[in-house]
């Protein structure tokens, strides 16, 4: 952590006035650079969330039976709603006072409570109905109250606390649900300069910033300055004069406040297309990840006494969100490398170990110093987990496992398949109720597990259908070009298939010799499934019978080989028609009586047009009348033939189908009925 050198000269080098001068942070981080996170340009359309259907769709899914705050149920049972909005319409006038008042004004409801019970109503609904639908009113009420009477301010004092939090859960919130707040253009634009101007403002006021100054770490730990350090804050005697010549110092500077600051500013920046917004987070960003030291250690939450690992948590989740913030932007925050020489997801797997039953040294180190903390004893964390105080706040213990995978689930099916194949959601559904609350407490209002999994949804959709245009795109290449070039099975068969019905449907031309025309064999066979019904021969017929069978073109049914048409050509499955092999002199044909089911209602009365038209052969116009042989001199004949072809390929397509079909099975027809009756 070289660039600390610069960090600690600045605050040295202070007067002998009270309090520091505030330094920016532009001017703090400006040594050094993280290349992936430079210069970003704010895409024009941006969302957190891709599609909120699939968001809703995971929250059912997953969080349905979930079980809310005391809090929560109560509000909702006396008309939370009016409560709240009453209560932070008033933002502007709650002060802090002592951690027992937390931030009231004349009620027994604060902020962090209304602000739950609104991201309750927005995530779950209310959950003290069997089915709960989602209810974002709640929040839009808030923000346009906020917008429309200029309200919301950083004060000066100490309100920046409540101010932040606040701010960041409303646009945690807003990054979900802009488009489906039911908002107007003039609304939006109301809102989205609302928040600009007060994500604008710096973490404190300028008062507060000199009396608290700014974080400190020594470049390398020094156990001796901790201990001194750690002992000065302990007897109550740490003057400003003291913090500057101090190497360690601790202040909302560099904790939980000033990640939900930089988090505000991200979203606000991103929703609201405002790139020096933006800009501005990303300098604020860099500023906080001169606090992972190069064991992962966030010093800011390791050095908070007994509140150390329970405030470590806190980490995985800010800094997961800011992952998952950058991963909109197709950047890979986990692998970006940090001033102190690892990576991000290095820090994630050090701050997967406070789970263990003995609390890591790289963090003990920094509890030592107690900074924030007051009645919180660091050296219960000495002590394996099952022999540490208890309290309703879980204080000397990590947290809900459970809820953090959830949490950084991005990261855990990444880079930790070991955690992630052992936790599926079998596993997870026996931890739900209230652990599952501890990603949505005070500070959080992005379930990234629901995010995640909606646009994982999303994106697959996408890419199901933009594969299915691929298809589509080789489909038409390979028919027009080569379909050699294309491998895939799929591809091919379809390829066949077309191949075989383009086959099926082409009409044989007429063998030619000296003396006769003939009309050849082909693969389209006539299989009997009955016994044929042999007919008495009339006029011309050598053979009649009615034939009842099925016709196969190369072992296929010919309603497989093209599904589109098999409203017609389920017909030649169950074929059960009256034929005649007919002869007169030198011509032979074969015959199909069409003035029977199901042909009349397709052919029979187009043959009768046609028969009108060109002539008969043999037979009368209910029989459709293929010729098989004649000599090359009965030109009346041929002319016929040619004028019943060429009429019927001028037919509606199922017609033309039908006439091709029979038309195609003669030669096979003709051999069955020489050959079995």
């Amino acid at each position: 952590m070289h660039y600390l050198i610069i960090f600690i000269s600045i605050f040295f080098n202070f007067s002998a006035s009270s309090y520091e001068e505030p330094i920016e942070r532009k001017e703090l981080v400006k040594h050094f650079s993280i290349n992936e996170i430079e210069d970003i340009k704010i895409p024009k359309d941006w969302s957190l969330v891709k599609d909120i259907k699939y968001y809703d769709e995971v929250v059912q899914a997953y969080y349905k039976d979930i079980t809310s705050p005391k809090i929560v149920r109560e509000l909702q049972a006396n008309n939370g709603d009016q409560l709240c909005f009453d209560h932070l319409k008033k933002f502007d006038s709650i002060i802090y006072k002592t951690g027992e008042e937390h931030f009231k004004t004349g009620t027994q409801l604060d902020w962090d409570s209304c602000i739950m019970y609104a991201k309750f109503k927005q995530f779950f609904g209310d959950t003290l109905k069997k089915n709960p639908d989602r209810n974002t009113n709640l929040l839009k009420n808030y923000l346009l109250y906020y917008s429309s009477t200029n309200s919301f301010k950083l004060q000066q004092g100490d309100n920046h606390y409540s101010y932040w939090k606040t701010l960041s859960m409303l646009a945690q919130m807003y990054a979900v649900e802009k488009n489906h707040l039911g908002l107007s253009d003039k609304e939006i634009k109301m809102i989205n300069e609302w928040f600009i101007s007060r994500a604008s403002a710096d973490l404190m006021d300028i008062k507060l910033q000199a009396k608290r100054g700014r974080c400190k770490i020594a470049k390398e730990y020094d156990e001796e300055d901790v201990l001194r350090t750690a002992k000065i804050y302990a007897s109550g005697n740490a003057e400003p004069l003291f913090q500057g010549k101090t190497k360690y110092r601790g202040a909302d500077d560099c904790g939980t406040v000033s990640n939900a600051h930089t988090v505000t500013r991200l979203l606000i920046g991103l929703i609201t297309n405002n790139q020096e917004l933006f800009d501005k987070g990303i300098i604020d960003l860099k500023y906080l990840m001169t606090f992972i030291d190069k064991d992962g250690v966030y010093v800011p939450y390791a050095y908070r006494g007994g509140l150390a690992i329970s405030y470590s948590k806190e980490f995985l989740f800010y800094f997961s969100v800011f992952a998952e913030i950058f991963h909109t932007l197709d950047i890979n925050f986990y692998e970006i490398t940090i001033p102190s020489g690892i990576k991000i997801k290095d820090a994630f797997d050090f701050h997967y170990t406070i789970w263990d039953d003995v609390v890591p040294d790289e963090i003990i180190k920094y509890a030592k110093l107690n900074f924030g903390n007051k009645t919180h004893d660091w050296t219960e964390l000495l002590k394996p987990k099952k022999e540490r105080k208890t309290d309703g706040l879980g204080i000397y213990f990590p947290g809900w496992k459970e809820a953090m995978i959830r949490q950084s689930i991005r990261y855990v099916q990444t880079y930790r398949k070991d955690i992630y194949e052992n936790f599926g959601d079998a596993q997870y559904r026996k931890t739900l109720g209230y652990r599952e609350q501890t990603p949505f407490g005070a500070n959080h209002a992005l379930n990234l597990h629901a995010i995640i999994r909606a646009n994982e949804r999303y994106d697959q959709n996408i890419r199901k259908i933009q594969e299915e245009k691929e298809i589509v795109a080789l489909n038409q290449k390979r028919l027009k070009e080569n379909a050699k070039k294309l491998k895939k099975e799929k591809q091919l068969q379809i390829e066949d298939q077309i191949e075989k019905f383009n086959q099926l449907i082409s009409l044989s031309n007429y063998n030619k010799d000296k003396n006769f025309i003939e009309l050849p064999n082909n693969n389209l066979i006539f299989i009997k499934t009955y016994d044929p019904k042999i007919k008495n021969n009339e006029e011309f017929e050598l053979k009649s019978a009615r034939i009842r069978g099925k016709l196969s073109y190369l072992n296929e049914k010919l309603k497989n080989i093209n599904p589109d048409k098999a409203n017609i050509l389920f017909h030649f499955d169950k074929l059960d028609l009256k034929t005649a092999l007919l002869k007169d002199d030198e011509t032979e044909a074969v015959g199909f009586f069409i003035s029977d089911p199901p042909f009349e209602k397709y052919l029979l009365k187009t043959n009768k047009k046609i028969i009108e038209k060109c002539g008969r052969l043999l037979k009368s116009d209910k029989w459709l009348v293929i010729l098989t042989k004649t000599n090359v001199n009965n030109k009346k004949i041929i002319k016929q033939q040619k004028c019943v072809r060429k009429n019927y390929l001028n037919e509606s397509e199922d017609i033309q189908l039908l006439f091709k079909i029979l038309s195609k099975s003669v030669p096979s027809i003709q051999s069955y009925l020489e050959n079995n009756l």
